[in-house]
């Protein structure tokens, strides 16, 4: 690639005139070796570097959230840093986006998950991860994270990779009901068999058959023993706070993204 005396203008000249067309929400790191390399990066996960220039191109690879490496050139049109800055953004946009959030499973995630919502939400990207939070009726509050994750023997042959969970907070126990109703929670966990103790924790029950007590404790203000936590690992887990008027429940999604979807859209 380049040489450090090959080019008029440095790395940093040509990623800040990339940037400014780019806009907000990238970040640039150029290279400080006399050399056209460096990365550019932004918070939606993309991944792009620059590896040099060499008779009149500019050589750049991505990558992909699920490691593929994407290499793609581009002939600036002058040699000027303010051409080579436009030229790698153009580059950037019209390949390197679409090829990243095709393969993107926080980007498919978030796309699921805003659809199946019937409630105003806002969405925060940050290196790759995405939060979607929304308001819940009744005072609850909703929160989605998902974000990539290196690939697994477990993921599927070629699909994208990623971890995601939903947490609903401050839900009465009617609306805790509901969510349960709507989710897959049937296992052969022994465990579920174990006796759960107290009002709220036995309705959690009854609306999932699958969940097992994780705590109890004796409370005698509360009339004595009270499960304050129910589970099924990997796919939901069932905090429960009593004392308050009402009660109220924390019921976090794990595992499934169907599972998350069917808990988003139940409330």
């Amino acid at each position: 690639m380049s040489s450090p005396t090959t080019m008029p203008f440095t790395a940093a000249a040509v990623m800040d005139a990339a940037r400014t067309v780019l806009g907000t929400g990238w970040m640039t790191f150029p290279a400080h070796n006399g050399r056209i390399e460096g990365t550019v990066r932004s918070h939606h996960g993309h991944d792009v570097s620059v590896l040099g220039a060499e008779r009149g191109f500019l050589f750049t690879v991505g990558l992909l959230p699920d490691g593929t490496r994407y290499e793609r050139a581009t002939a600036p049109g002058a040699q000027t840093a303010a051409a080579y800055g436009s030229a790698l953004a153009n580059l950037i946009t019209r390949d390197h986006i679409p090829a990243h959030n095709a393969r993107s499973a926080s980007r498919l995630h978030v796309g699921k998950l805003r659809a199946a919502l019937v409630h105003e939400s806002a969405t925060h990207w940050e290196f790759g991860a995405a939060t979607t939070t929304w308001k819940v009726p009744g005072g609850g509050r909703g929160r989605h994270h998902t974000r990539p994750h290196p690939r697994g023997a477990g993921d599927p042959p070629g699909g994208p990779a990623a971890e995601s969970w939903l947490r609903l907070n401050g839900l009465s126990a009617d609306q805790a009901v509901t969510v349960l109703r709507a989710i897959q929670t049937g296992n052969r966990d022994k465990r579920q068999r174990q006796p759960v103790y107290g009002g709220l924790a036995q309705r959690m029950k009854a609306a999932a058959p699958g969940l097992r007590p994780i705590d109890t404790y004796n409370w005698p203000s509360l009339g004595g023993k009270c499960t304050t936590s129910l589970c099924v690992d990997d796919v939901v887990k069932v905090e429960l706070h009593y004392g308050g008027r009402p009660d109220a429940v924390n019921v976090i999604v794990t595992g499934s993204v169907d599972n998350q979807l069917r808990a988003a859209r139940a409330l």
